[in-house]
């Protein structure tokens, strides 16, 4: 856009999804699909890097004191770290030039491409992998493709404008666009992924083990 007052319009959230933040998204998910696909692949064929990285992601899941000692998934405990995770993907956007964005994007994809390597290696059926992942994961991963886009969205209007480009978003703006994208969509999705992951995704997982 060459008018630089559309960019503080009430509308900011529809301009800056016509503006590019769509073509993010989408690079977002198809990054996020073949990085999970590359790291199925490798961790298929080479088991001790496998069992390396499978060990680091339950430490790692273990250290976010989401689940109780019995494995159990608390909601709310889950619905706030993943709040910060994809706030924090967004505001690595503010760092212009580093697409910081997109190393978060490759961790998490990265880690479901490991435990559906694992699973494949212990055994479990694929449908098992596919029901512990998908009824949250239709709410949380759009979310996640959310925050990613928003994230190199930001980045790269800061970076435009590192670059004396007068018609990408300023640092307030992209800040306000940010916000809007939290609180507008991505709280209530993670709201309600959360509340499906803790009670409704181990039921229908269960179902195929």
């Amino acid at each position: 856009m060459n008018n630089n007052a559309s960019h503080f319009s009430p509308g900011g959230l529809r301009e800056a999804w016509a503006d590019g933040l769509k073509e993010e998204v989408k690079r977002s998910a198809i990054a996020f699909f073949f990085i999970w696909a590359l790291f199925f692949a490798v961790c298929a064929g080479f088991p001790d890097l496998r069992t390396k990285l499978v060990d680091m992601m339950f430490s790692t899941l273990r250290s976010m004191n989401v689940s109780d000692a019995n494995g159990n998934i608390s909601a709310l405990p889950l619905f706030l770290n993943n709040v910060q995770a994809t706030a924090f993907i967004m505001l690595y956007g503010l760092i212009p030039f580093i697409q910081l964005p997109a190393l978060a994007l490759g961790m998490n994809a990265m880690m479901l491409g490991v435990m559906a390597a694992w699973y494949v290696a212990e055994g479990i059926s694929p449908l098992a992998y596919l029901a512990a992942l998908i009824p949250h994961g239709i709410l949380e991963l759009p979310a996640l493709f959310l925050s990613f886009g928003t994230g190199l969205y930001i980045c790269g209007q800061l970076t435009r404008r590192c670059r004396k480009d007068p018609s990408a978003r300023p640092l307030w703006a992209c800040m306000t666009l940010a916000s809007q994208i939290l609180l507008s969509v991505l709280l209530p999705l993670l709201l309600i992924a959360s509340f499906v992951e803790a009670y409704i995704t181990p039921a229908v997982a269960a179902l195929f083990h």
